[in-house]
């Protein structure tokens, strides 16, 4: 019988994700998102509390199990060790999907979070990274000395720079700069994308509101020049 990398157990608050102690923390960050992916529509709007448990994660763990969480249930509350108990608590059963979703195939919204899947379980294995919540109002700045990844707006004159790559799951209209020491293969994806200007690299490039119609979009370097694409990961496969 095949290990259970991830278990999900029902709680009176939330749900507790049971994480195997053996295994690796990429292949972990695979299975939740398989995982999630399966029930988020049995989760519905996402406002319930995660709790990890388990094992013992270090910083750069919890930046990549909280990327995968954040963008499949971006209103959950994420927690890590034990829960408090009270007498109302219920009794922990294990989530079973519903059989009206098992037959269900991944809809065209869940394209958009293949590319954070491959970001965090991927590109994170030889990186740093950043993990950030919130909102990056104008006059802020948010920077990581490894990758980016912003659950949030970032409003007009707020900016966001990374040595690698930067993903925000949110509106970009500020300032983005990926790649800053010189990293020419270094990407921003915004799942709203319309900034006032993008550095990849060094090469810099302003922008007019006009000049994008929002939506997903990859910014990247091609033949030293910043190209802005609408991203579709059903392009690649």
């Amino acid at each position: 019988m095949e290990k259970e990398i991830i278990k999900l157990k029902g709680t009176g608050d939330g749900v507790k994700i049971y994480l195997d102690e053996n295994s690796s923390v990429s292949d972990i960050t695979n299975s939740l998102y398989d995982k999630l992916r399966q029930f988020r529509r049995f989760f519905g709007d996402g406002h319930c509390n995660i709790y990890f448990a388990g094992r013992q994660l270090t910083e750069s763990d919890k930046m990549r199990l909280e990327a995968i969480v954040k963008a499949m249930l971006p209103e959950s509350t994420i927690n890590y060790g034990e829960r408090r108990r009270t007498e109302e608590d219920f009794a922990e059963k294990t989530l079973e999907l519903p059989e009206n979703l098992k037959e269900e195939t991944a809809s065209d919204d869940d394209a958009q979070f293949r590319e954070i899947r491959e970001v965090v379980t991927t590109n994170f294995k030889s990186s740093r990274a950043r993990f950030y919540e919130g909102v990056v109002r104008g006059g802020r700045k948010v920077e990581s000395d490894g990758h980016l990844v912003l659950v949030g707006d970032v409003e007009e004159d707020g900016k966001v720079a990374a040595v690698g790559n930067v993903i925000v799951l949110g509106r970009l209209l500020g300032q983005v700069e990926a790649g800053c020491m010189g990293n020419k293969a270094a990407y921003v994806i915004a799942l709203d994308m319309a900034p006032s200007d993008i550095r990849v690299s060094g090469t810099h490039s302003y922008y007019d509101k006009n000049d994008f119609r929002g939506g997903m979009k990859k910014a990247y370097l091609r033949d030293d020049r910043i190209v802005t694409e609408d991203f579709d990961i059903r392009k690649t496969e």
